[in-house]
């Protein structure tokens, strides 16, 4: 359908629960099969940027203030991350109904916070990289439906521990001056673990008429972990629409929500995970019939951040707002 062409849907695979050190992203999900609008064969790509700010310290549903330095010997999440990200993802469709996509992702972060040294002052640190981070795998199998304005599929494959685990912060703590600072294992490039993911969609487009919706689930979990660290499971619900206003302009609303439990391992720290329900409008326009420019924007609606069970005053940085810009190709 022509109004269908050019609809792209935004996933919260946002991770508004975040780890403690805030790295959230504010993810898109630019798998057209999701929408119905997936090619019969042949290649798409898609570049996107995204950009999350994560500056504000919340434990469960509510602001609070940082604490005041003790010389505790911690850390004091007082600052802020910056995370960017550009994804390329790759997708062949075999044939209608089978597919592969291949997903990866360039991960640039800025993590800065306040460290509380036993044997000094405090102390500002800093963590940046831009490096790869872990690639996904996924195959694609759409039904066979009677209803030609209806669709439903699954997604189901790997995210692979090819991101780097090892990056510290600088300088190092004056309590330990010889040995460099890691960053929290959940702000790295990747996790180090190998996770297995399955999705479902089903989509409708109202018959002769220029609007359309959809709804997805998908569910991503580790299955195979290293150095005692298990990134919290994730659960992802979408629901949305969009409306063809002029011809190759799309207006798009969804309504995104995402639990992750908590890490787990002695390298994760208790203070991770939460729920998050987000409003995501957004628009795309066709620079050709095959070339898409899209952009959207992601408010908070709900955010509850889990704090750590042994300290109800502990929390995690959690963002005001993300936003993302692409462009996608078919050959």
């Amino acid at each position: 359908m022509t109004s269908l062409k050019f609809a792209l849907p935004l996933l919260v695979f946002a991770n508004v629960a975040q780890a403690s050190c805030g790295s959230s992203f504010c993810m898109v999900n630019t798998n057209w099969d999701v929408q119905g609008m997936s090619h019969d064969s042949g290649w798409q790509a898609d570049l996107r940027y995204s950009y999350a700010r994560a500056d504000r310290w919340m434990a469960g549903s509510s602001r609070q203030a940082t604490e005041a330095p003790s010389n505790s010997g911690e850390e004091i999440e007082n600052k802020r991350t910056i995370n960017q990200m550009v994804n390329l993802n790759l997708d062949y469709a075999i044939n209608r109904q089978w597919g592969i996509a291949l997903g990866l992702p360039f991960v640039m972060r800025d993590h800065a916070h306040t460290l509380d040294p036993v044997s000094a002052g405090p102390l500002a640190q800093q963590g940046k990289f831009s490096e790869l981070g872990d690639i996904r795998v996924l195959g694609k199998y759409k039904f066979t439906l009677a209803d030609h304005d209806a669709g439903a599929g699954l997604r189901f494959g790997f995210k692979l521990p090819t991101g780097a685990t090892d990056k510290t912060m600088s300088p190092p703590s004056p309590d330990d001056p010889a040995t460099p600072y890691a960053l929290e294992r959940s702000s790295q490039p990747g996790t180090g673990s190998t996770d297995a993911i399955l999705g479902a969609y089903y989509f409708r487009n109202a018959p002769g008429s220029d609007w359309g919706w959809f709804v997805n689930a998908q569910i991503q979990s580790a299955i195979a972990t290293k150095d005692n660290y298990r990134p919290g499971t994730e659960i992802n619900l979408d629901l949305g629409m969009h409306l063809e206003v002029a011809q190759g302009l799309n207006l798009l609303l969804q309504l995104n929500g995402q639990h992750r439990s908590r890490d787990g391992g002695a390298n994760a720290s208790a203070a991770s995970g939460g729920h998050a329900l987000n409003l995501s409008p957004g628009a795309s326009y066709a620079l050709t019939p095959q070339t898409q420019l899209y952009g959207y924007i992601q408010l908070p609606i709900v955010q509850y951040v889990n704090a750590d069970p042994a300290e109800p005053a502990s929390g995690q940085l959690a963002t005001r707002w993300s936003a993302t810009i692409g462009l996608t190709q078919r050959f």
